[in-house]
């Protein structure tokens, strides 16, 4: 019997200790943060043609920071180079579900206060496709790259999603960003 008290006392004490030592090695606090999403996409211009790649806003919420994705258009994919004069034209085609703002920038920082927004309002075009799903289409001008040296444009694509048009109506709602690389040979 008081083998049986001591073996219990014994258990109930090394319970005790592994609670308390355990207990002490995991974080007891917590913490939010807000992050920025980063889609790092890479377009090589190596011969002339049509290059497309989507970007799903699936998780946005209202906020007074931009959500900022980044996307570079090059003429070498560090191996190769085109070998012909290109001309390219950047094409940024979006759902209209939810009420957002568009900003471009390209090769700056887009903090700078002499910071250049491409995206202007008399090259954007709002229409239906065939489904009825209505598209907005910025268009930017054409930016050229030579076959003689490396080039590399970084954008930085901004998008706001204000408070001010915080609704119920946009929970769950999902927004499509598409980015079309059209690109040309230079012929003169």
């Amino acid at each position: 019997m008081k083998k049986n008290i001591v073996t219990v006392s014994l258990i109930i004490i090394i319970l005790v200790v592994c609670f308390l030592f355990f207990s002490s090695s995991f974080s007891k606090y917590q913490t939010n943060g807000v992050g920025q999403v980063d889609s790092n996409v890479a377009f090589y211009l190596l011969k002339p043609g049509y290059m497309t790649n989507q970007i799903k806003l699936s998780s946005l919420s209202p906020s007074n920071d931009p959500y900022v994705y980044t996307f570079s258009v090059s003429n070498t994919d560090g191996t190769n180079r085109s070998e012909v004069d290109l001309s390219y034209v950047v094409k940024i085609i979006t759902t209209t579900n939810i009420p957002l703002r568009y900003e471009l920038y390209m090769n700056e920082n887009y903090l700078s206060s002499g910071a250049t927004n491409l995206i202007n309002i008399n090259n954007t075009v709002i229409a239906a496709d065939e489904d009825g799903t209505y598209f907005q289409t910025f268009t930017m001008d054409s930016v050229n790259m030579y076959y003689n040296a490396n080039k590399t444009d970084n954008y930085t694509l901004l998008v706001y999603y204000d408070d001010e048009v915080k609704n119920s109506k946009y929970q769950d709602t999902i927004e499509g960003i598409r980015i079309d690389i059209d690109s040309e040979q230079i012929i003169e």
